[in-house]
């Protein structure tokens, strides 16, 4: 999930990039420019210049993780996993008595069944296509691409 959100955040980050560097087109300094027009092309700079570096930070953070999801799908495929992996679907009832809810989720326990993790089943499932795109990856530019299908 913090794959997820970082990848969004660096789209989100390129996007203001993009718009920065427009903005400082339109107010390109020459000989006739004003002191407001320096100025918008200053900001404009400015927050180009911000977005760059938040970019190329989320960047690093996306490669770290790739790698640390890499790692631990290595020791995981060694043996490093020994729990079971628990599908749960109920229906229950509202507070009022009178509407029937559905719900499926995972659980991810040890060897004990002392519970790990919970995962909705939409969740999990995103999060398997996830993991699926970064083990057929074999680099981070690589994974970019995959996770651009699988979300879009």
């Amino acid at each position: 999930m913090e794959m997820l959100k970082l990848f969004q955040s660096a789209e989100e980050y390129a996007r203001n990039v993009e718009h920065a560097e427009r903005s400082m087109d339109i107010w390109s300094p020459n000989r006739f420019s004003s002191t407001y027009s320096r100025g918008e092309y200053d900001r404009a700079k400015n927050e180009r210049d911000e977005n760059q570096r938040l970019l190329d930070n989320t960047k690093d953070r996306i490669q770290a993780q790739f790698e640390n999801i890499k790692t631990r799908q290595s020791e995981i495929e060694e043996g490093a996993f020994n729990g079971w992996i628990v599908y749960h679907k109920f229906k229950s009832l509202n507070g009022a008595g009178t509407l029937d809810l559905f719900g499926e989720y995972i659980f991810l326990c040890d060897k004990d069944f002392n519970v790990e993790s919970v995962y909705s089943k939409e969740d999990f499932d995103a999060l398997s296509k996830i993991i699926g795109a970064i083990s057929e990856s074999e680099e981070f530019p690589e994974l970019g691409e995959k996770l651009q299908e699988i979300i879009f």
